[in-house]
């Protein structure tokens, strides 16, 4: 009977031993802290692969979305971030199918609307048309379903449409089209009862090439229906500088006059101060553009400015992304996240706390085309293509 009690005291000290080197070995050698990879855009199948070879847990939720099956849109917890090994990670992993994330229409001209609906794989609804006192006759005011929703590609979007401001003693104000191509601005022009009064193009590179910039007479002033507007266009195209004819310079008293030249007559040394250098006179030349801005700065006449370098610009844009959020109702704020990837990278447009029914608008120039990522809380909530 002693021996099996003595036995019995000898596996407990054993027990208690092994679980204080566990205990031990786990606090200060095991579980250390393990970096969260990056990833998003990789595939399912991937993605759990390079987490599990790290030691993290997965798990998975799909989500509606018009990403390619299987995708990875959604992390949890961020990329970068540290966490204990074992620790448990969320992807969001797209659905695919036929849904399709219904398009951003808002604020379009109705045909082009119309136009987007077919190209995207939808099918047009009603078209209620109401007058409205801050919209162009022919924008889109709302559509239904209403973004951000993901539906089957069989589902019809229905449109609201202004017709306008009511005309008020045959007087309306001039329609705001700026930042619309030059088609869709004659378009809302004329069905705001206006007539197009020709177009003014003017070099720029700060708005895409054909956008409108805006009109004569400004968006807002009451005009009477059936009057012209101007509109002023972005054009990329440098203006041709007009010939100057060749101006030489000769002695006083030369006897030389060449044929289809501007001849100026140096003065006399003592009446025009004239710096020297080892090759002999040394005269300045200015431009008009150089002495305008010598006259703006206060140097003399005679100094040229210190010449600016050009600053480095990338590719022009070639659209604009006109980005729309509302806020769903949230019960504290939120951290949202609006991303651009276009020919030029990736674009941080957005990133701070909201609060519920916040109505987010952006306009983003994009290159070429722009797909525009929205996260909620870090959650991938909205996507959409522009070109």
């Amino acid at each position: 009977m002693g021996r099996i009690f003595r036995w019995a005291v000898v596996l407990v000290i054993l027990v208690i031993l092994i679980s204080g080197s566990v205990a031990f070995y786990t606090v200060f050698f095991g579980g250390k802290d393990l970096v969260i990879p990056p990833l998003r855009e990789m595939s399912v199948l991937d993605a759990v692969d390079e987490a599990e070879r790290i030691g993290l847990e997965v798990k998975i939720e799909q989500v509606e979305s018009s990403i390619p099956a299987g995708t990875v849109l959604a992390q949890w917890p961020e990329a970068g971030t540290k966490v204990r090994r074992d620790k448990s990670i969320i992807l969001k992993i797209s659905r695919g199918g036929n849904k399709k994330a219904v398009p951003d229409l808002r604020g379009l001209e109705n045909a082009q609307a119309l136009k987007k609906i077919q190209e995207l794989g939808f099918s047009a609804g009603d078209t209620v048309k109401i007058h409205d006192d801050t919209r162009p006759a022919g924008t889109v005011i709302a559509q239904n379903p209403a973004i951000p929703a993901v539906v089957d590609d069989a589902r019809k979007i229905d449109l609201l449409v202004s017709l306008g401001p009511v005309p008020k003693d045959g007087r309306i104000p001039v329609p705001d089209i700026a930042q619309r191509d030059e088609a869709a601005g004659k378009d809302l022009l004329a069905q705001s009862g206006l007539k197009f009064g020709g177009a003014e193009y003017v070099s720029t590179q700060n708005t895409p090439e054909g956008m409108i910039m805006s009109t004569k007479p400004k968006a807002g002033t009451m005009v009477r229906l059936g009057d012209a507007v101007q509109i002023v266009v972005a054009t990329n195209r440098r203006k041709t500088e007009p010939q100057k004819p060749e101006t030489q310079v000769v002695a006083p008293g030369s006897a030389a006059r060449p044929s289809g030249a501007v001849v100026v007559e140096e003065p006399p040394a003592q009446q025009q101060p004239r710096q020297v250098g080892p090759a002999g006179p040394v005269q300045t030349v200015l431009t008009p553009q150089q002495q305008e801005l010598a006259g703006a700065t206060g140097l003399p006449s005679g100094t040229p400015p210190a010449s600016v370098p050009a600053a480095s610009t990338g590719p022009a844009p070639t659209g604009t992304a006109k980005i729309r959020y509302q806020v769903p109702p949230l019960t504290k704020p939120l951290g949202l996240k609006i991303e651009m990837v276009d020919a030029t990278g990736t674009k941080h447009l957005l990133g701070r706390d909201v609060k519920g029914g916040e109505f987010i608008s952006l306009d983003a120039p994009f290159v070429r085309e722009g797909v525009v990522t929205i996260y909620l809380g870090g959650e991938f909530v909205w996507q959409e293509r522009y070109k």
